[in-house]
């Protein structure tokens, strides 16, 4: 059966291809008990452990998973810009969500042909642990990043899985340490996320930054530099994706760059009619051009000051507080008497929010 099942997956151009019986997971609740206790965790991860635990809490009838990954950003070169915005290549494209989504019904319905059984579709939405699936579905091994890296495609691979009722035994994948000595992520994450001996703290990751709706601390918003959705940097670096950077594309994943002033200014129905069917606007347009402040200020755009100034009327917090921010980072002296002057107007947390930049160094 894994035979066919593999054969007709490839046949699709499917590649990365594994199968796992393991549906226990419970081996990882000290793990996952600790990540709480530290707050290394995010706010998208299910809260109750136990549901992500066991994969029969999604599919009580499943027997067996069968995993794959899908490539993506093949001859990936991050492009240079001095006054724009960037997403990460994952939000390049179709949004992967729906592009796996469709693929998984495809071989579905294609393995159905030799044999019937039931499944559910599984693309990064539930409350399983994905990476730790396809790790024992032997798609990769974990980098110090936490990512999954394939031993062909490094660690630019989208990762989908059907839970079946099929019968399928297969060995629990071994850990392989596939980093060795290297430590290039570690070195290259822009706000010290990645661990020396492995391992994430998400709060500090930038590519969580710009997803969260949380505030940011202070010290963390000069490093997200331009990023408006998602981060790349510990993917780049990694010598396990050189073969990955190096395949010839005429691609120069220009899409990629955000207009920022067109940002400040979109409307919710033109933010959805032209990034909605991007992986990466799920967040919506107040979370982007939250995240156009923070590379305003960090770019040091200042034909852009009085764009950054009329946000300050902006009736959300959230864009409030950002856009004093990045008025601090433009212009020191006129964004203190700016705000100054704005203070008798806002409440309680937003006037401690404006003291407090203007007393920082920025």
């Amino acid at each position: 059966m894994k035979q066919k099942i593999t054969e007709t997956a490839n046949s699709m151009g499917i590649d990365i291809i594994g199968f796992t019986s393991v549906l226990d997971y419970g081996y990882l609740k000290d793990l996952l008990l600790n990540r709480i206790d530290k707050e290394y965790n995010s706010e998208y991860e299910e809260k109750e452990i136990n549901k992500r635990l066991d994969v029969r809490n999604v599919f009580p009838e499943c027997k067996s998973i069968i995993a794959i990954g899908i490539p993506y950003a093949l001859g990936y070169k991050k492009p240079v810009t001095k006054d724009m915005g960037l997403l990460s290549v994952s939000s390049y494209g179709t949004d992967y969500h729906k592009e796996l989504n469709g693929i998984l019904y495809h071989l579905a319905e294609e393995i159905k042909k030799y044999k019937r059984f039931e499944y559910v579709i599984c693309v990064d939405t539930s409350p399983l642990i994905d990476k730790e699936i396809c790790k024992n579905a032997q798609l990769g091994s974990y980098g110090k990043n936490t990512l999954l890296i394939n031993d062909s495609y490094g660690s630019f691979i989208n990762l989908g899985y059907l839970l079946t009722d099929l019968d399928i035994e297969n060995p629990k994948a071994i850990n392989t340490d596939i980093c060795g000595e290297c430590d290039i992520c570690i070195k290259s994450c822009p706000n010290n996320a990645i661990f020396k001996e492995g391992g994430l703290n998400s709060k500090k990751c930038v590519s969580y930054l710009t997803q969260t709706k949380n505030y940011i601390p202070v010290d963390y918003r000069k490093n997200m530099y331009n990023q408006i959705y998602g981060c790349d940097v510990c993917q780049i670096v990694c010598p396990k994706n050189r073969l990955n950077s190096e395949k010839v594309t005429k691609n120069e994943y220009t899409d990629l760059l955000i207009n920022l002033k067109e940002l400040m200014h979109i409307s919710n129905k033109d933010f959805v009619k032209k990034y909605g069917a991007l992986s990466g606007s799920w967040r919506g347009k107040n979370v982007w051009k939250r995240n156009g402040l923070v590379t305003i200020g960090n770019l040091q755009l200042l034909s852009m000051y009085d764009t950054v100034k009329e946000e300050l009327d902006n009736p959300s917090e959230l864009i409030k507080i950002y856009a004093a921010w990045s008025l601090i980072k433009l212009k020191k002296e006129n964004a203190r008497d700016v705000l100054n002057n704005k203070l008798k107007y806002e409440d309680d947390k937003i006037k401690q929010e404006y003291m407090k930049l203007m007393e920082l160094r920025l």
